[in-house]
């Protein structure tokens, strides 16, 4: 009796425990599979915090991005429902975030603060440092071109105004639809990608940055006799339109924009001492800015000599964004000082500011000396362009050649501001950009 008595406890035990462990079994697979605790799995925890941001979306009014004068750029009126842009000016600068087309831009960058309500179910505002007058002014500059505008406050680093356009097609992200399949075509290799991150060859705007180099290593006063050409390794440089200048120093080398003087300078230099100042200037560095990361290269570490001298004048593999070409200005403008271009304001809700954009002094690029002397040499350049002087503007142009067509660009600046025009694949010179910077110059005193 006991016997039996014991084997039926036995298998009653066995039962209950092979229950135990299949709850405990299927329990565990729950937690982890299911996410019900938060860094169990990771899939999981995506899967939740996605519905959750979709649920959060569904009920909240999308926040505002205005400008610096709290005009508005784009605004929602209910919730779910995607924010309307009120100028195209801004369409590739704001983008969008859809469950449709995917995100793109501030709109992306930026979406849980524009997307997390507060207790009245509105997203954050945010707040950029563009006037939408100056932003509206700068596009229409470019509209219709492959074009970029890049306009910098000289003493904060404030982006005044970032607008980007393409020929034959134009981004209007309150009807993505109507030319989503031209915005994608491949002539724009893929989808149309802002023009402030396309990294080309910079032609003669890379001199003024060379030249402080120049002044630096004590050979602004060297007399360079130029016969037109300048063979240099395996290369012979020449001017453009076959120009020949003759005697000639830095100063006018920068007015002449005399390729072969910047080629026998740069191979005096070396290269080491070229991509020192060019890494100083953020040449070659990526940079982590508020609207997106920039990236440009050099590649002198590993260039040949010829290779070194083109990239004193903005040829051969260097390769810069609009962006770094507005930087390289700007540091001039500031003596040498370099600042980080921000364009977040701020971002707030109904509880206050969670974020606030503040000047960022990155480093300094050359002494105030070389600075101030480029400085003069670009007023000069200016004049040359036709720019009455008592203007204050400063500018260098660029043409570069690239993949058979040009990249037309024109980087100036004023005691305030820092102007770049930059156009691809274009049949411009970078002087043709010249009437288009004097306008914009306009509007920026219209608005002090």
């Amino acid at each position: 009796m006991k016997k039996i008595f014991s084997d039926y406890m036995n298998r009653t035990f066995a039962v209950v425990f092979g229950f135990v462990a299949l709850t405990v079994v299927f329990s565990c697979y729950l937690l982890y599979y299911g996410a019900v605790f938060h860094g169990v799995n990771e899939k999981g925890d995506a899967l939740k915090e996605s519905i959750a941001k979709k649920e959060m979306r569904a009920a909240t009014v999308e926040g505002s991005i205005v400008d610096s004068r709290g005009d508005v750029i784009t605004y929602a009126e209910e919730p779910g429902v995607s924010a309307k842009c009120v100028n195209v000016s801004y369409s590739q600068l704001v983008g969008f975030n859809s469950s449709v087309y995917g995100s793109y831009g501030l709109r992306g960058k930026y979406a849980d603060a524009l997307f997390t309500g507060d207790k009245n179910h509105h997203g954050a505002t945010l707040a950029l440092t563009t006037v939408n007058q100056l932003q509206n002014a700068a596009y229409q500059e470019i509209r219709g071109t492959e074009g970029c505008v890049v306009i910098l406050e000289n003493a904060t680093g404030r982006v005044l105004a970032l607008a980007t356009a393409y020929p034959g097609v134009e981004m209007d992200v309150n009807d993505l639809a109507s030319n989503w399949s031209e915005m994608n075509a491949p002539e724009h290799d893929g989808f149309l990608i802002q023009n402030w991150r396309k990294a080309l060859a910079p032609g003669s705007t890379m001199k003024p940055l060379t030249a402080t180099l120049v002044y630096d290593e004590g050979l602004s006063d060297v007399t360079y006799q130029d016969t037109g050409s300048e063979k240099i390794g395996g290369y012979t440089f020449r001017n453009a339109g076959k120009a020949v200048n003759g005697a000639i120093r830095l100063n006018g080398a920068i007015v002449k924009s005399c390729n072969t003087y910047f080629a026998h300078m740069t191979n005096e230099m070396g290269q080491f001492k070229l991509q020192e100042r060019a890494e100083a200037f953020y040449v070659g560095k990526k940079l982590e800015l508020d609207f997106g990361t920039i990236s440009s290269s050099h590649h002198l570490f590993a260039s040949t000599a010829e290779e070194v001298a083109a990239a004193g004048f903005g040829q051969g593999q260097l390769l810069l964004t609009p962006v770094n070409m507005a930087i390289i200005g700007q540091t001039i403008a500031n003596g040498g000082e370099v600042k980080k271009p921000y364009l977040i304001d701020s971002i707030s809700n109904a509880k206050g500011v969670s974020y606030q954009g503040a000047t960022e002094i990155l480093g300094t690029a050359c002494t105030p000396e070389a600075a101030a002397y480029v400085s003069d040499a670009m007023l000069d350049a200016a004049a040359s362009y036709g720019i009455d002087k008592k203007l204050g503007i400063h500018a260098k142009t660029g043409t570069a050649q690239v993949n058979g067509t040009h990249r037309a660009s024109f980087v100036s600046f004023n005691d305030k501001y820092t102007v770049c025009i930059v156009e691809n694949n274009t049949g411009k010179a970078g002087k043709n950009l010249t009437a288009s910077a004097v306008r914009l110059y306009k509007v920026l005193d219209g608005l002090s």
